[in-house]
């Protein structure tokens, strides 16, 4: 059984969920936890 490798990513605005994306698309065994001080994460990046 391998190890899963996690990110947490600070911040919801535009660079946020692109860095999400970006990572997930290089591995997509990733689990990713996205922090945002808002109450909206920008869905459009």
């Amino acid at each position: 059984m391998s190890e899963r490798e996690n990110i947490v990513i600070i911040g919801g605005s535009a660079a946020g969920p692109s860095a999400a994306a970006r990572a997930k698309r290089v591995n997509p065994n990733l689990k990713i936890t996205m922090f945002e001080q808002g109450q909206f994460v920008s869905y459009g990046s």
